[in-house]
């Protein structure tokens, strides 16, 4: 079956709104605000002003696309929308606003933004399907309303100066407002710990993310938010094999109306079983085969193309490939500029490169972000759960005193450091899942930062804990998950793939990140998840009847670098060449860094990790705090 034809522009959206419409307002600064995110929108530019606000888009076409142009209006001017993103089920929400009197004068979801607004206001983000940022002026009352999706697939950022919003899909937009560059030591020390910041932070004090699942209201120069969603953990008692037949079939829905476009579609395609479900789904439902891209590395510790190709060939899908080799990986040039605040999840360097691959064939890629989160992929659940489980047999005071004594030893195995159980026994749930997710103890952080800032940088495990306190989930793993949906997807894993797609101009659809296809994992036995002691196995097993074994067998690799051999040699040597920054030396003790660079270059443990951040950070320091 053809997919529905939809409107869908991914682009970069930006604005400014005054807190009152006799206040002037520069629409070329909104025009040079999206000028900065050309990269997003290629294909075209627009600029409304009007009494007290300007919006501005650049433009991906995707479809329709002789039309679509953005920012868009009601035909009485009252409404107008700048939007980045797609509203899979748009013409169900058409069909509603028709019948009670709507007139429709695009076939585009952008307008059924704008009708949706007036039918529904604040209601409206509640009733999206689809990945979406988007700000709606309402000229009549001078108010603005911008919402972002459930999951935080788009993103959107903001800041408040003399009484103006301003507004922007990446934050590197916003420089050209200017805004006071003063940067959070809290963020710096949380950038450390886990990779990222987490929403609804910066790294800037003065700028702010609209967290995912949320809305924004702006009045009299008063921004106000609220929730309009989050998953519901609660069991449902169905037989598995209901539980298996609605997820394939929420899986081939998601995927079918993923394919809209008036332009090539392609998965990517690793080792894992995420992305050969997809790429199989994708056949199913196109009744032919497709393209797939994958890449791969010289050193086969870390290439999956010989499982790629497993999985192409039995789902007949060419495959593009590529194999990178150290020297492009390591020619970094465009990080800084891509990721405009401390980013250091290493895997979004071939994140860069198969988007780049991908984009030399086709404008819009698949991909299989979301299906760990959604059916307990991450070994970390499993060592969490665990951990629940000791604690109810082991005394209290005995757990406490092993969580004591067990000693932090660079000398252990990579593998158990990594689990630190016993570390973990001594602290709260919420302290312990914290410690077994981030990549860096809260002593490993103040072992390298700067010492007068560590009273100002509070708990670098802050943002974790409270996110996994504020989850309603009973059961252990469905807390592990709810702190991963607010904290690490939004933060990590959705910003390493918008960036790097997007800074090649290819847009990236992530079918696992479906929202009732997530709903409908919630609702599954938790145990099933890990049932014996295996993640994802609810998931392989309904999927056996598809994939082949042999793939359904794999461990899970992640889209992993060689960054302990890099950080034994060119990276380790710019790392050391970078010491000498002032900058760098504001926020980091250099003597600390050198001890852990000489360490790992003895290989007494492995501080790649610690050391990739420290040169993440001074190529930010260095591109964005000049």
């Amino acid at each position: 079956m053809a997919p529905a034809r939809a409107v869908a522009l991914m682009c970069g959206i930006a604005g400014l709104f005054a807190a009152s419409p006799a206040q002037p307002v520069d629409a070329e600064l909104a025009r040079g605000m999206a000028d900065r995110l050309s990269h997003r929108g290629p294909d075209g530019s627009g600029v409304r002003a009007g009494p007290g606000y300007a919006l501005s888009h650049r433009r991906l076409s995707i479809v329709d696309l002789a039309g679509g142009a953005q920012p868009m209006a009601l035909p009485d001017g009252t409404l107008w929308v700048t939007f980045n993103g797609e509203i899979y089920n748009h013409l169900d929400l058409r069909a509603e606003l028709e019948a009670a009197g709507a007139v429709f004068r695009t076939r585009s979801d952008t307008e059924v933004l704008l009708h949706g607004y007036r039918a529904w206001g604040t209601g409206l983000a509640a009733r999206l399907r689809g990945m979406f940022a988007f700000a709606i002026v309402d000229e009549t009352t001078h108010e603005l309303y911008a919402a972002r999706d459930r999951l935080g697939k788009k993103p959107l950022h903001w800041l408040q100066r003399d009484g103006t919003f301003a507004f922007a899909s990446e934050l590197k937009a916003l420089h050209a407002v200017g805004f006071d560059r003063r940067l959070r030591a809290d963020a710096i020390a949380w950038f450390l710990a886990l990779r990222y910041v987490p929403d609804p932070a910066t790294v800037f004090a003065d700028v702010h993310k609209l967290p995912p699942a949320h809305w924004c209201r702006v009045r009299d120069g008063k921004v106000t938010q609220q929730r309009y969603w989050q998953l519901d953990f609660t069991a449902d008692d169905r037989p598995r094999a209901e539980h298996e037949e609605r997820v394939l079939a929420l899986l081939d829905e998601a995927v079918r109306i993923r394919l809209m476009g008036e332009v090539p579609l392609a998965p990517f395609l690793s080792g894992g079983i995420d992305s050969y479900a997809i790429t199989d789904s994708m056949t199913r439902t196109l009744g032919r085969s497709v393209t797939a891209c994958t890449i791969g590395f010289s050193d086969p510790r870390f290439d999956e193309r010989p499982a790629a190709r497993e999985s192409a060939a039995a789902c007949g899908a060419a495959l593009h490939e590529e194999v990178l080799d150290p020297e492009q990986l390591l020619q970094l040039d465009w990080y800084a500029d891509t990721y405009d605040e401390p980013f250091s999840d290493s895997s979004a360097v071939p994140t860069y490169h198969v988007s780049r691959l991908a984009r030399r064939h086709v404008t819009v890629a698949l991909s299989g972000d979301g299906g760990d989160e959604g059916f307990g992929g991450y070994r970390r659940y499993l060592f969490d759960v665990r951990e629940h489980q000791t604690r109810r047999w082991l005394p209290p005071p005995l757990w406490r005193l092993l969580g004591a004594v067990y000693p932090k030893a660079d000398w252990l195995p990579r593998a158990l450091r990594a689990r630190r159980t016993l570390q973990n026994l001594g602290c709260s749930p919420a302290q312990a899942y914290a410690r077994s997710v981030s990549a860096h103890l809260p002593e490993e952080v103040f072992a390298v930062l700067r010492r007068d800032h560590h009273g100002a940088a509070g708990d670098p495990h802050a943002p974790l804990v409270a996110a996994y306190d504020r989850s309603r989930a009973e059961a252990p793993l469905h807390r592990a998950v709810a702190t991963d949906l607010a904290t690490w997807l939004p933060g990590d894993i959705l910003v390493k793939a918008d960036r790097a797609s997007m800074a090649v101009s290819l847009e990236v659809r992530s079918p696992f990140l479906d929202h009732e296809l997530l709903q409908a994992a919630a609702r599954i036995p938790p145990a099933w998840h890990l049932a014996g002691g295996r993640t994802k196995a609810f998931l392989r097993r309904a999927l056996a009847r598809r994939l082949l074994p042999a793939a359904l067998q794999r461990q899970k690799r992640g889209f992993s670098v060689p960054l302990r051999a890099w950080c034994r040699g060119a990276v380790g040597e710019t790392v050391e060449a970078r010491l000498g920054d002032a900058r760098l030396a504001e926020w980091i003790e250099p003597d600390a860094v050198r001890r852990l660079l000489l360490r790992h270059r003895a290989g007494v443990g492995d501080h790649g990790e610690m050391l990739w951040a420290v040169l993440v950070l001074s190529r930010f320091l260095q591109r964005w705090c000049a």
